[in-house]
């Protein structure tokens, strides 16, 4: 990860210029509350609505027949349930790996349990005949494989991670660029919640789309630059 010259104070002094409200003393205005806006859209906004190059990434782990139900948690395969946020695209290994030349199968993910059930049947652990996984469903912080492993299984998510929030305000941004990006997105959503006047909010909004339009510009140029991925 590049080191950043940026941190939180640099976000949250940009967002104070941009809403307008300098008095630190004003509890509506405090460090505390910005520093909360910036946090919130970082780790619950940012990801969702831009998918950055940077923020792509695989999650890999092992399955194997010591589970008997086919449910595993993120803390079973090692993973911070922040740590990603999947779509559709997955590979399982064909093989138990006993070496590094594994061959790859694509996995479908369902997010949708009724659908993954209505396939596979509920409340049937006791009668789960082990074999190899065909599908996965993921659904909340748990990995459902289907059918259940019959022996180990290496399995490659791929996914947009989520972003974690700043521990305080002297913490490098992961990357310059994300410095306005964040200011202003977390000025929107401040602005909306103190019911700014439409044209104060206008301001704010209009360049908060100018500051998203740049960071997906400097995704698209590094993903042409990069090898081909699962891109969804």
């Amino acid at each position: 990860m590049a080191t950043s010259a940026r941190t939180g104070q640099d976000v949250l002094d940009i967002m104070r210029i941009a809403i307008g409200r300098r008095n630190e003393n004003d509890p509506d205005s405090s460090d505390e509350t910005l520093f909360t806006y910036i946090n919130n859209f970082i780790s619950l906004s940012m990801p969702n609505d831009t998918k950055l190059f940077e923020g792509f990434g695989t999650l890999s782990f092992t399955i194997d027949d010591s589970n008997t139900t086919g449910v595993y948690t993120f803390n079973d395969v090692g993973a911070s349930s922040q740590f990603i946020n999947i779509s559709a695209e997955a590979y399982i290994s064909l093989l138990d790996p006993v070496d590094n030349s594994v061959s790859w199968n694509w996995l479908p993910i369902f997010q949708d349990p009724g659908q993954f059930f209505a396939i596979w049947g509920i409340n049937n652990d006791e009668i789960l005949v082990p074999g190899y996984p065909t599908m996965m469903l993921y659904y909340g912080n748990e990995f459902t494989f289907r059918t259940i492993p019959n022996t180990s299984y290496i399995v490659k998510i791929y996914g947009y991670k989520k972003n974690d929030a700043l521990p305080d305000t002297d913490t490098d941004l992961p990357y310059d660029y994300w410095l306005r990006y964040i200011a202003y997105g977390a000025a929107v959503d401040y602005a909306r919640d103190f019911r700014y006047e439409a044209s104060s909010r206008s301001l704010i909004e209009a360049t908060f789309k100018s500051e998203r339009k740049l960071q997906l510009t400097h995704t698209h140029n590094q993903i042409k630059n990069s090898r081909a991925m699962p891109r969804f």
